[in-house]
């Protein structure tokens, strides 16, 4: 195998703090945890979608990735692989599977529980150096170790299926609720982002690849690389001072579904980060630990017991007779 092609890369360096037993409540930005508690507390909802996950969403993922990407390892792109593996090191977390696929938009995701990866799309990789592609890691090992992925669906299901629920809750007005659970499910949902920009920044420790690779998923420019200006992309919050309060009331509400933060917003917010007390603290050695095992996933993984047995029980009886009644009408 050949030689890594990134050794200079910050995560390798001498001086890089390896953060043993890191838990995910030392990183989560104000409003994370508080609204990850409240989705954990739907009776037998977080045991129950993490079963599923695992015996049923998690598999038929696994087989996907390794049909339509490229699985990567210490024999096949050794080099992002090993990048990965350190990234797990510094912030105390197994290794995931990981996966590239062959895609033009500058993107990343992780999926999965118990069999968790990450998928890196390949103009991610060409586009970000070593460091900024680090930063990227660091922010997807951040969503592993907090099970956001988990109650991402949680919450999404309480969404999709909230009708079913307001008509069985006996209290008046119940449905009127759903507008605000939207609100504040989607606030929840970009609080987590920045949250996991904090998991890159302590990954590689240092600001300025962070901002870059930021900086770059917002827009890109071939060419023109040498002319932007991060503060002035910062300067873009400011906007919102600049108009009424029904126009910002209305573009809240347009953009209430947003996945992610904007970009101004997370460089403003991983920017302050680097400058806290809670950050310096974190890499001096003061900050929450738990086990490997100790994971928000690994709290919600009991409780499904007999139902979920029940489930697995009856999918592998379907798919012994659907088996058996392709394999008789092959013989035809």
């Amino acid at each position: 195998m050949s030689a890594h092609k990134h050794p200079d890369a910050l995560v390798y360096s001498s001086k890089q703090v390896v953060l043993s037993d890191l838990a995910y409540t030392s990183y989560t930005y104000p409003g994370d945890q508080e609204a990850l508690a409240a989705l954990k507390a739907i009776p037998g909802a977080g045991p129950l979608l993490a079963w599923l996950d695992a015996n049923f969403s998690e598999q038929i993922t696994h087989l996907s990735n390794n049909e339509q990407m490229v699985r990567v390892n210490a024999r096949n792109f050794g080099s992002l692989y090993a990048l990965v593996e350190r990234c797990c090191a510094i912030l105390s977390c197994p290794v995931p599977d990981v996966y590239i696929t062959t895609n033009p938009e500058m993107n990343a995701y992780t999926s999965g529980q118990r069999r968790t990866c990450i998928v890196l799309h390949s103009a991610l990789v060409e586009a970000l150096s070593p460091d900024e592609l680090c930063f990227v890691i660091g922010h997807e090992i951040g969503h592993i170790k907090a099970a956001h992925g988990l109650y991402r669906q949680l919450g999404a299901m309480a969404i999709n299926y909230w009708d079913v629920l307001a008509s069985v809750v006996p209290i008046p007005g119940v449905g009127m609720l759903r507008i605000p659970l939207l609100l504040a499910y989607w606030e929840w949902y970009r609080r987590a982002e920045f949250s996991c920009d904090r998991a890159g920044l302590l990954c590689i420790q240092e600001l300025a690849p962070g901002l870059s690779a930021l900086a770059k998923l917002s827009g890109k420019v071939a060419g023109y690389e040498d002319e932007r200006d991060i503060e002035e992309t910062i300067a873009q919050t400011e906007a919102s001072q600049e108009v009424n309060k029904l126009v910002l009331l209305v573009s809240i509400l347009e953009n209430s579904d947003n996945t992610h933060p904007f970009i101004p917003l997370r460089l403003k917010a991983l920017k302050e980060f680097a400058q806290s007390d809670a950050y310096r603290q974190i890499l001096a050695g003061q900050y929450d630990r738990a086990s490997l095992a100790a994971t928000p996933a690994a709290e919600s993984n009991g409780g499904a017991g007999a139902a979920g047995q029940a489930v697995l029980a009856a999918g592998s009886e379907a798919v012994d007779k659907w088996k058996n009644s392709a394999a008789g009408f092959f013989k035809r």
